[in-house]
């Protein structure tokens, strides 16, 4: 079970937004809120702003393989 984390995730990490119920990687920080692109997908995928409230942790950079 993943604990929600706040400001703690950082640029590569792979989290959830459980605002929208959909996993992504945390790409950028504009304006202080979290900016994340789905995992996997062809070509330029659409990133989404969410807030750090939604940002659940699932596996820090580097420790997570890409599908």
């Amino acid at each position: 079970m993943t604990a929600p984390m706040r400001q703690s995730s950082g640029v590569g990490d792979l989290v959830r937004d459980t605002s929208r119920g959909r996993e992504g990687v945390l790409t950028d920080v504009r304006e202080g809120a979290p900016i994340l692109r789905p995992r996997s997908g062809g070509g330029l995928a659409e990133e989404w702003p969410t807030s750090w409230a939604a940002v659940e942790l699932i596996a820090r950079r580097g420790t997570w393989e890409p599908s």
